[in-house]
């Protein structure tokens, strides 16, 4: 079947999602393309809960589509909205409920007139110079032809351009220097308050803000606890738990506790990931009920119905963010979102986790061009997919700002198309006044 549109979107990530939005608000015929049988991406299919970070020290910094979202899931009671970070690591997150996440993109979609299809693949592209023409997509015994005047890549990883001959770099240069993946699970039967008070008699075992009155649990710490992990056999390292509570299901948390190195885009490394996961897990409960206050009567619930990746491949883009251009606040005349998430490494092979504070606002700036995958011509990249450096990347790869980047490349999608103009050529004025209009912070 042939299928023609303005604007094919490839992942239904929340980036993915507010691109899609964006470019039917600004005037396009879209379509959104998602490999998985659910919208939301890491978020969902993945369990990475909470959202962080809307806000710098000093503003809220991301807007638009991406505060829509969560106002609607606030008023389906599938979030608190935006809370203090309890850990203190940043200045907000913002826990929500899956399920209702899942529900709620779809409505999004169907509202905004944007056409979608779940478990479909990119198989093929093809290219003319440096303009894709067309992908073949495939699905469960069907095979599509879609055409489209612009392409967005809100795959996570890029892939979708890197098919269509992107340059690109892995990790930090080579695959062992990814980040390691992560398994989450969604866990039951938690006392809460006994985990609270152990808490506050015992502070010094916590990263916790000085503030915080653990109305709300979200917790960094455990410590002096997490030498007994090889007493269970289990595969993994860590230096810490790190669980949120799931909002308005009482006694319930995400754990987002594991890590296990390897290069997911290696089917073999990334099988061997999820198997040590699913296998660990059972100890690792073991582990929990056993020695740690308040997870006595605790059960598994759920994991994600796949690990979460943090690093693969990074596009090389008209313009690669680097480290400097976070914490130096770089300013861009192209901006066209601001980030706040500080640099947060997960190092392979290792319990611990590297951070790097941006000096306060906290507050950094992206430009248009890390949009512009180097060398084509009508792929415009959004999410985690924009082109950073590997350092840059793990502060760039969170979930509200894929919303804001994916507005911007929605929006820029549709301009292209109505002023018959290449991406990289699109009036910068245009799309920035767009983006304000969208509810969007610059």
């Amino acid at each position: 079947m042939d299928l023609v549109y303005d604007v094919v979107v490839v992942g239904g990530g929340v980036a993915g999602v507010s691109a899609a939005i964006a470019a039917s608000r600004t005037g396009a015929r879209v379509l959104l393309l998602e490999k998985d049988m659910s919208l939301g991406g890491v978020l969902t299919t993945a369990l990475v809960n909470p959202m962080m970070t809307f806000h710098s020290p000093a503003r809220q910094v991301i807007g638009g589509i991406g505060q829509e979202i969560i106002d609607r899931l606030v008023s389906i009671r599938g979030s608190y909205g935006h809370i203090d970070d309890p850990i203190g690591f940043v200045k907000s997150i913002t826990p929500f409920d899956p399920e209702k996440m899942k529900s709620l993109l779809i409505e999004m979609l169907k509202e905004e007139g944007v056409d979608f299809l779940f478990n479909s693949f990119v198989l093929n592209v093809s290219r003319e110079g440096g303009t894709i023409t067309s992908i073949t997509t495939v699905s469960t015994g069907e095979e599509n032809r879609v055409n489209a005047k612009v392409f967005i890549d809100s795959t996570g990883q890029g892939n979708f351009s890197i098919r269509g001959g992107a340059y690109y770099n892995i990790g930090d240069g080579s695959p062992s220097s990814c980040q390691p993946m992560t398994l989450v699970m969604r866990i039951g039967g938690v006392d809460r308050e006994e985990i609270a008070s152990y808490v506050n008699r015992n502070r010094d075992d916590f990263i916790i803000s000085e503030h915080t009155d653990l109305s709300y649990l979200g917790i960094a710490g455990f410590f002096s606890f997490m030498s007994r992990l090889d007493d269970y056999g289990i595969y993994f390292k860590r230096d810490r738990l790190l669980f949120f509570e799931v909002p308005y299901n009482p006694g319930q948390i995400f754990m987002n506790t594991t890590r296990y190195p390897g290069y997911a885009n290696r089917s073999k490394e990334l099988t061997d990931a999820q198997t040590n996961g699913n296998i660990d897990v059972w100890k690792f409960m073991d582990f929990l009920k056993k020695e740690i206050p308040g997870f006595a009567n605790s059960f598994l619930i759920q994991t994600g119905c796949h690990i979460g990746v943090r690093e693969t491949t990074h596009i090389v883009g008209d313009y690669v963010l680097r480290t400097g251009d976070l914490i130096y606040r770089k300013t861009f005349d192209d901006s066209i979102a601001v980030g706040s998430y500080p640099i947060d490494i997960h190092l392979p092979g290792s319990a611990e986790l590297k951070t790097i504070s941006i000096p306060y606002p906290g507050e950094y700036y992206i430009p248009m061009r890390s949009l512009i995958p180097k060398g084509l011509e009508n792929v415009i990249l959004a999410g985690r997919a924009i082109s950073a450096d590997h350092t840059a990347f793990s502060a760039v790869r969170t979930s509200p700002l894929a919303t804001a980047t994916g507005m911007a490349a929605g929006i820029t999608a549709a301009l292209a198309v109505k002023h018959r103009r290449l991406v990289r050529d699109v009036n910068i004025d245009l799309i920035q006044r767009e983006i304000i209009e969208m509810g969007g912070i610059l």
